[in-house]
């Protein structure tokens, strides 16, 4: 019997160092691998302004968004992803 994939919207908050590149390598990762990115908010985060928060959304089913977490976690810049 053939799994049918369940395609949702999900999203994600990414901490990475607030340094010159590290947005285009997590946005370069997407564009890479072909994922879409439906929206896209980036501010420095106030308790510690050497890092920086990426909050993205995007859309796949569950071995997609698995893959996602998976890849972002190997990029130097990236410190923390969290699907909320």
């Amino acid at each position: 019997m053939d799994k049918v994939l369940s395609v949702e919207n999900f999203t994600l908050s990414i901490i990475v160092a607030n340094r010159a590149g590290a947005l285009s390598r997590v946005t370069g990762l997407f564009s890479r691998r072909g994922y879409n990115i439906d929206t896209l908010t980036v501010s420095p985060m106030v308790e510690d302004v050497t890092m920086s928060r990426i909050i993205m959304t995007s859309s796949g089913d569950e071995a997609t968004r698995k893959q996602i977490i998976k890849q972002l976690d190997k990029l130097f810049d990236v410190k923390e992803v969290k699907l909320i």
